[in-house]
């Protein structure tokens, strides 16, 4: 009787760390603020003021799609306000904003975000310095909302069902508060390496909107958790210049096209949600 042995080898470079400087330590000298913006410059300048409030000397970087005729710069000695053709969009902004960080660590916010005591940045910084995990997200105010991704069915058919309730899928052993899942809101402190793998999408159908498409690019690549004692304030209102309604919320037919493309870019069939019923949701 006969017999073939099949034994792989893999044969590559060894890959060399990449090591950051600490610095003093402080957040200032591990973590770049990155803010996406696009015409709300009233609040783009509470973001700003609330990061060099609380973290004086911080670096942030804003990425701005805002049109010419209604442009102005918030360039600083500890802002870099990087201008981008008109309308490219969320996503791209983002993109643009991660390029340009070159600590360990950064921190994304929109532009109507604000930075309070109970961000608490430092321990944030700590929790991943001491974890594996590379994502942590915080709450709006008294919302948290995590969500987990079930992928069903096969390479052929596949269906991806997101879980808000309870949305996490269990406590982290020695983190009280802090849940692991896969998805968070769109304000966390990641490792900045391992996001620049992932990266945003730069599609024109992700200009307008874009959130879940960067977690369902790192589903199995990033350890995501969010953390129930961690928030930034929402800041709503205020004047808004230009036709700013029409461009954050497109037309039907718009996002008809943007879940056509999410679901041919990751090969599935659907995404559905799965809601638990009369059951109390972790916020």
């Amino acid at each position: 009787m006969e017999f073939t042995a099949t034994m792989p080898i893999h044969i590559q470079h060894v890959q060399l760390p990449w090591l950051f400087e600490d610095g003093t330590g402080q957040v200032k000298d591990r973590v770049t603020v990155v803010l996406k913006t696009f015409l709300r410059y009233s609040r783009l300048k509470n973001a700003i003021e609330s990061v060099n409030r609380l973290y004086p000397g911080t670096r942030i970087v804003v990425a701005d799609d805002t049109p010419d005729h209604l442009f102005t710069s918030f360039q600083s000695s500890n802002v870099d306000h990087y201008r981008m053709p008109a309308y490219k969009g969320y996503f791209a902004g983002r993109n643009l904003g991660l390029s340009q960080v070159w600590t360990e660590y950064f921190f994304y916010m929109d532009d109507d975000m604000m930075i309070t005591e109970t961000t608490k940045m430092d321990f944030l910084v700590s929790f991943l310095d001491e974890t594996n995990f590379h994502l942590v997200g915080v709450g709006i105010q008294d919302r948290l909302s995590p969500t987990t991704y079930l992928a069903l069915g096969n390479k052929t058919h596949r269906c991806i069902v997101q879980k808000p309730d309870p949305g996490y899928y269990s406590e982290i052993r020695g983190f009280p508060g802090i849940y692991t899942n896969d998805a968070v809101l769109n304000i966390f402190l990641a490792s900045t390496n391992e996001a620049k793998a992932v990266g945003f999408d730069p599609h024109p159908l992700l200009a307008r909107i874009g959130h879940n498409e960067f977690f369902l690019s790192a589903l199995g690549r990033l350890r995501v958790a969010a953390c129930s004692f961690c928030a930034v304030r929402h800041v709503r209102g205020g004047p808004v210049p230009g036709n700013y309604s029409k461009y954050r919320k497109p037309e039907k037919r718009f996002k008809a096209k943007r879940n056509n493309y999410n679901l041919y870019m990751h090969n599935i069939d659907c995404v559905k949600t799965q809601w638990v019923v009369n059951k109390a949701r972790k916020q």
